[in-house]
C-alpha cells in the first residue's frame, strides 16, 4: 500500500523590482505620515526583506490578493507612482489600524507622563500639605511638585501649560526637569527667569507654562506668579479669605519680564490654596462656569478643616457643579495649612 501524499499549490513567486535598495525602502517607510502611504510602504519594505505574500498578510492583516496587486503595481510604475487609494475594505482596515496605533501611543505617553510626574507629598513640622490633579485628556498639561531644602524650607510649583495634548505634555516634562534641577538652590525670582528663558529656547511654538512658585519657611510663604489664578489665604483668626494677586507673563513667552515677589505671613490655622484655572472653568449643565467667587466661598467654609479635608470639599463641590460631566480642562489644587499646637 502506497502512502498518499497531499500537495498544496504554492503561490507563484513575486520578485520585487530593483528600484531602490533595502535601506532606501526603509527610509521611505520611516518617513511616511498618512495611513495609506504607511501601509503601502510597509508591504514593500516587508517584501524587500524576502517575505512571501502569505507572511506579509499575516503581519499586516491585509488580503493576499491585494498585496500581490500592490507589489505588481510597484514593479510596473515604480516607487514614486505606485501609491493609490485602497479599496473600501482595505481603507477601513487602515483606519482601524491607524486608530489603534495612535491610541496605543497616547496610552503609552500618558502612562510615562504619570510615572514621571508622580509626587510624594513632603512632611513638614509646621505644615499640612495636600494636593490633587485630574487630567482631562490622555496627556496632561497641569503640574505640581515639591522640593524640601536642607534648611527645612518647602519649595513648591503648580503650573498649567497652554493647550492640550502632546505639546503641552512636553512643556510639563521640561518644566518639571528645570524645577528639579534649579528649584532648591535659586531664589524664586531668579528661578522663574531662568526657567522662562530655557523654556523659550525650546521653541515649542505657542506653548507656554503658567506657573506659581512658592517657598515656605518660618511662618512665611514667598510667592512668584506667572499668569496663574490668585493664591487664596484663609485666615483662621477672622475666618475670611484674602486673594493674593501676582501678575506675570507665562514662562517661555518673555525672557526679561519683571516678575513680582510677594511674601505672606501664615499664622497658626491659616491655609493657602493654589489652583489651576481648570477648577474655575468647570461648567454646570446649564453652561455656567464655577468661577472664582464661588471657589472663594467654598474655600472659606472649608478653611478651618485639615488640608486633606479642604481638598476633599473643593473636589466634591466641583463634581456637584459639573454633575459628573467630562472635564474640559485639567484641574489641579494644592493646599498648605499651618499646623496648630
Amino acid at each position: 500500500m502506497k502512502d498518499t501524499i497531499t500537495r498544496t499549490k504554492s503561490e507563484p513567486p513575486i520578485v520585487l523590482a530593483n528600484y531602490l535598495s533595502h535601506k532606501a525602502i526603509f527610509d521611505r517607510y520611516r518617513r511616511t505620515t498618512g495611513a495609506t502611504e504607511r501601509t503601502h510602504w510597509q508591504i514593500i519594505y516587508l517584501k524587500s526583506q524576502g517575505k512571501v505574500v502569505h507572511e506579509i498578510s499575516s503581519v499586516t492583516g491585509y488580503d493576499k490578493a491585494w498585496i500581490r496587486a500592490l507589489i505588481h503595481r510597484y514593479n510596473a510604475v515604480g516607487p514614486d507612482a505606485f501609491i493609490v487609494d485602497p479599496p473600501p475594505e482595505i481603507a477601513a482596515a487602515e483606519l482601524r489600524a491607524e486608530y489603534e496605533r495612535k491610541s496605543g501611543e497616547l496610552a503609552t505617553a500618558r502612562q510615562a507622563q504619570q510615572e514621571m510626574l508622580q509626587v510624594q507629598i513632603p512632611e513638614h513640622p509646621e505644615l499640612e500639605i495636600a494636593a490633587f490633579l485630574k487630567t482631562a485628556g490622555e496627556v496632561g498639561g497641569d503640574y505640581y511638585d515639591f522640593l524640601t531644602g536642607d534648611d527645612g524650607s518647602i519649595t513648591l510649583a503648580i503650573g498649567d501649560a497652554t493647550g492640550h495634548g502632546t505639546r503641552s505634555g512636553m512643556m510639563v516634562i521640561a518644566t518639571k526637569s528645570l524645577f528639579k534641577a534649579l528649584g532648591a538652590d535659586e531664589d524664586l525670582l531668579s528661578l522663574v527667569r531662568r526657567m522662562s528663558s530655557t523654556l523659550k529656547s525650546l521653541q515649542l511654538r505657542g506653548t507656554y507654562m503658567h506657573l506659581t512658585l512658592g517657598r515656605y519657611s518660618a511662618s512665611k510663604l514667598e510667592l512668584v506668579g506667572a499668569g496663574m489664578p490668585p493664591v487664596m489665604v484663609y485666615r483662621a483668626a477672622t475666618k475670611e479669605v484674602e486673594d493674593i494677586v501676582i501678575k506675570g507673563m507665562p514662562l517661555g513667552s518673555f525672557t526679561e519680564f519683571p516678575y513680582e515677589r510677594r511674601v505672606v505671613d501664615l499664622a497658626e490655622g491659616d491655609a493657602a490654596f493654589l489652583m489651576s484655572d481648570g477648577l474655575m472653568e468647570l461648567v454646570s449643565p446649564s453652561g455656567e462656569m464655577l468661577q472664582i467667587d464661588r471657589i472663594r466661598e467654598i474655600f472659606g467654609e472649608a478653611g478651618s478643616g485639615s488640608a486633606v479635608d479642604i481638598i476633599s470639599d473643593l473636589r466634591k463641590a466641583g463634581l456637584a457643579w459639573r454633575a459628573e460631566r467630562p472635564l474640559k480642562d485639567d484641574v489641579t489644587m494644592v493646599v498648605l495649612k499651618r499646623r496648630t499646637p
